[in-house]
């Protein structure tokens, strides 16, 4: 990362996607969601990272109220403005988030929960950097990014102007109409963080957007098992 901004070099490595593929970057940033009918994700693990103050730069502050606050604003300032309704805080959830991040802190491997492993049926949203250099925005930051390939109007798999819905699946899960819960957590390992974002329900269903109408009877069937890919 020496010779530029971790942001400009973050911008620059975002995934944005959603497994079963993994990208690593030079600066270790990855980000993972899943979604109803996605295969199974395969694992990447944690690189060697420097420490904040290798770049010159104050370790990231950290705290639950600090996360909380971050994550709210960003996923309902979001859905607002979109005129959708916002997302309750589930202590539940993010009970269930903490475990898995932890556990991936501690194995260093960056993948996906299992299904059947979420006490909560529930959608997942993953992300992974070096530890202590990027602040909670910057993490929500990277879901937040894919708005610009996101066909707001559009039904998965049509969703991303790029032609890949792999490439937005973040963000949809973000504003899917249908989601009402999230709870979010953070796993500190010895060289990366893991952020973990569960939604309940999950959205992300094949042949439905965003947008669409809420029934919630249908998705508590088919997207609660699901992540939030």
């Amino acid at each position: 990362m020496a010779g530029g901004s971790p942001k400009a070099f973050l911008r620059a490595s975002l995934w944005a996607a959603m497994l079963p593929v993994l990208l690593v970057t030079p600066t270790g940033v990855q980000a993972a969601s899943d979604s109803d009918g996605a295969s199974a994700p395969k694992a990447g693990a944690a690189s060697a990272a420097m420490p904040a103050a290798y770049y010159g730069m104050a370790e990231a502050a950290r705290g639950d109220r600090l996360l909380r606050a971050v994550m709210m604003d960003a996923h309902n300032g979001e859905r607002v403005a979109l005129g959708l309704p916002p997302l309750d805080w589930d202590d539940a959830l993010a009970a269930d988030a903490a475990r898995y991040a932890g556990e991936m802190a501690r194995s260093g491997v960056f993948r996906h929960s299992s299904r059947a492993g979420r006490a909560i049926p529930s959608g997942e949203n993953l992300w992974m950097g070096p530890r202590r250099l990027y602040g909670y925005q910057a993490m929500v930051g990277s879901f937040l990014d894919e708005k610009r390939f996101t066909r707001i109007a559009g039904k998965l798999p049509d969703l991303s102007s790029t032609g890949r819905w792999q490439d937005v699946g973040h963000y949809s899960q973000m504003i899917w109409r249908g989601t009402r819960k999230i709870g979010c957590a953070l796993g500190e390992g010895g060289d990366a963080d893991y952020l973990v974002c569960r939604y309940f329900p999950a959205g992300n269903a094949f042949g439905r957007g965003p947008m669409d109408a809420d029934d919630a009877a249908p998705m508590a069937e088919t997207q609660v098992a699901s992540v939030a890919q």
